[in-house]
């Protein structure tokens, strides 16, 4: 089964890389920066240029993959911001994952969105959990306990 990751590079995105390799899957990682995703590619990822603020470089990275794993949000050192990557990127991604007839869709949310939904990340966060359950694609949300952090 082959996986493409979206966030690879990144706190939690780099334990699902590693975990997915050990277990033997075949893994893609989304990446805009391919030199700083240099070291998925010595675990054994393959690297495959896309930006979710940039919805015509999606399609490309999902022909052959049948589960896509996002676990990217934007990060406070980035020159986009939420609104760009965590709804506009997500969108374009997901519709990108319907056309290309993805067998699984896995997201990444934060545990107790819907009482911190004042909080702009929270909230896009539960907007595309919400965009998933509408789609016709087959998803898991995880809602995890908040490990946000803003070095890497």
């Amino acid at each position: 089964m082959n996986l493409l990751i979206i966030g690879g590079t990144g706190t939690l995105g780099r334990q699902i890389v590693k975990q997915a390799i050990d277990e033997g899957y075949q893994v893609k990682c989304l990446c805009r920066n391919l030199r700083r995703a240099m070291f998925l590619k010595n675990w054994g990822a393959e690297l495959v240029y896309g930006d979710l603020s940039l919805p015509e470089t999606l399609p490309p990275a999902l022909k052959g993959i049948s589960i896509v794993i996002d676990a990217a949000t934007v990060r406070p050192t980035d020159d986009y911001n939420s609104e760009v990557i965590d709804w506009k990127g997500k969108k374009a991604l997901i519709e990108a994952a319907k056309i290309a007839k993805i067998k699984k869709f896995v997201f990444f949310s934060v545990l107790g969105a819907q009482s911190n939904n004042v909080i702009p990340l929270i909230d896009l966060k539960l907007k595309v959990s919400k965009l998933l359950k509408n789609s016709s694609l087959p998803f898991t949300i995880f809602e995890c306990s908040g490990f946000f952090s803003g070095t890497y």
